[in-house]
């Protein structure tokens, strides 16, 4: 989505480790492969990009209730390898400025530097055959798209479709589970098991056909916020890239593999 990010909690540790462990792998890998000329001329570029992934990221569209990130302008521009770095950098200093998601830094870097790579790679092959601007588009709504689909089927197979949803309001959840406990503790553990279930299933039901959007609620106004947020993001991506390739074009076709 736009700019997808898993907050605490949701995730098991088994999951977050992971994607700490392929995250550092990914990093070294990449870290080896700079060059220092390259280093000198890209690691600047970079920190502007990174900046401006910060903005975009930590400041909501207002209408839609969604960030953008940049992360496959990042990639276009400063390759993948330097836009993986750069994800994880602000990643990391979301989480350290209170934004959220300390202990998936890893797996929201995995998703987010996919959306750099995929995006690049693809990119890459389509401007051969049409123009960059178009080019641009194309490779950040398959990156997001994919990115998406990658991030609901992970948490979706842990803890269920609804939590999965980047809408989802997950402190309202955890409240739910508080009032869920205390009410538990005055019945027994049969009524308790029974009436959890019945609680989080209307719960979740409610969840999706509580939350609306320009007259349209549950799947049709989560599809129409996630489609629109993809939508937004490729049109500033194609844009800026397009811009570039008037002015700086050696920023375009400077970017390789690091």
């Amino acid at each position: 989505m736009s700019h997808i990010h898993l907050p605490d909690g949701v995730l098991p540790p088994i999951w977050w480790i992971l994607g700490f462990v392929l995250s550092f792998i990914l990093l070294w890998f990449f870290a080896r492969r700079i060059q220092g000329d390259e280093a000198r001329k890209k690691i600047p570029f970079v920190g502007v990009i990174s900046a401006l992934m910060l903005i975009f990221m930590s400041i909501p569209l207002g209408f839609l209730p969604v960030h953008l990130s940049l992360a496959v302008l990042c990639g276009i521009l400063a390759g993948p390898g330097l836009g993986f770095i750069a994800v994880f950098v602000v990643n990391t200093i979301l989480a350290l400025m209170g934004h959220g998601g300390f202990t998936t830094i890893g797996i929201n870097t995995l998703l987010m530097g996919g959306e750099a790579i995929i995006g690049y790679y693809i990119f890459k092959a389509l401007s051969k055959k049409i123009n960059y601007t178009s080019s641009a588009i194309t490779a950040n709504v398959v990156a997001l798209l994919l990115s998406t689909v990658l991030m609901v089927l992970i948490v979706g197979s842990t803890v269920g479709l609804i939590e999965a949803l980047p809408l989802h309001n997950h402190d309202h959840d955890h409240d739910h589970e508080i009032v869920s406990h205390e009410h538990g503790n005055e019945s027994s553990d049969n009524d308790h098991d029974h009436e959890s279930h019945s609680h989080d299933d209307e719960h979740e039901k409610s969840e999706l056909e509580g939350f609306n959007f320009l007259s349209l609620s549950g799947w049709s106004a989560v599809i129409i916020v996630i489609l629109s947020g993809i939508l937004i993001e490729s049109l500033v991506t194609g844009l800026i890239i397009r811009f570039f390739s008037k002015v700086r074009p050696d920023f375009i076709d400077s970017a390789h593999l690091t």
